[in-house]
């Protein structure tokens, strides 16, 4: 999140006129922070929606939003909906943007509304075994929001997982040992899945794996405007060739 806030926030520092966060990437940063801990102490409830914006709530679109390049302009125009709100100063504008950002997805026939989040959660949980002494994660999510304000502990906190059976099998090991068969492409500012455990996951697989890097934000890399990480992935897909050594692709426009 550290990594991946600031091309969020430029995107509104460039806005100040219009949304008011702030002329700067820190000043938009400092003025989040500042939003997120009054959500968090004086919850705003969101007309016609059913629900009050907390501070959690906050991080959680924020989030979301940061997962895609084409949300960041959507979620600068939130956070300005958002001080609206807790200001008790809605526009029609910011309705607008809340009614977008809270609507529902249509639902899937035959698939239960909770899919997603219950199938997370299994692979989550059934993946390792999980600490279950509450007071650990307690101390450990302390420390972590001092450190890292924008997620406020979430990383280092509780789950469900502390609370489920053992998993039925040990974690498979992962070893440089076997076919050449991998390509791991990993942006280089992704809120979801941090560098470092691309880099990770290349060097424990070793030759087994290539690695495309690229200099983007984002969880998604292919198809997201680098030429040099698409041909990389219709290669292996096409082929199975992997770049020889760890690619770095650096052809993504920076906004």
């Amino acid at each position: 999140m550290a990594d991946r806030f600031p091309d969020a926030a430029r995107i509104a520092a460039a806005q100040d006129a219009v949304l008011g966060l702030g002329s700067t990437a820190d000043e938009v940063t400092r003025n989040y922070l500042a939003l997120a801990d009054r959500l968090d102490r004086t919850p705003a409830p969101v007309p016609g929606a059913g629900v009050a914006l907390a501070g959690s709530m906050l991080r959680n679109v924020t989030y979301s939003l940061l997962l895609h390049n084409e949300t960041l302009p959507v979620l600068a125009q939130f956070w300005s909906a958002a001080a609206h709100l807790a200001d008790g100063a809605l526009t029609d504008a910011d309705g607008q943007v809340l009614q977008q950002v809270f609507a529902a997805p249509p639902a899937t026939p035959g698939v239960p509304a909770d899919n997603q989040a219950t199938m997370f959660l299994a692979l989550i949980c059934g993946d390792a075994r999980w600490s279950r002494d509450v007071d650990t994660y307690a101390r450990s999510a302390a420390a972590d929001r001092a450190a890292w304000p924008l997620t406020a502990g979430m990383p280092a906190n509780i789950w469900a997982c502390a609370f489920w059976p053992e998993p039925a099998e040990e974690p498979v090991a992962v070893t440089g040992e076997g076919p050449r068969n991998t390509l791991i492409l990993q942006n280089r500012r992704d809120n979801a899945t941090p560098w470092e455990d691309g880099l990770g996951l290349a060097e424990v697989l070793g030759r087994r794996a290539g690695f495309v890097g690229a200099d983007n934000g984002g969880h998604y890399v292919y198809g997201q405007g680098s030429t040099c990480v698409d041909q990389a992935t219709v290669t292996f897909l096409t082929t199975g060739r992997l770049p020889d050594e760890n690619l770095y692709c650096t052809d993504v426009p920076q906004r």
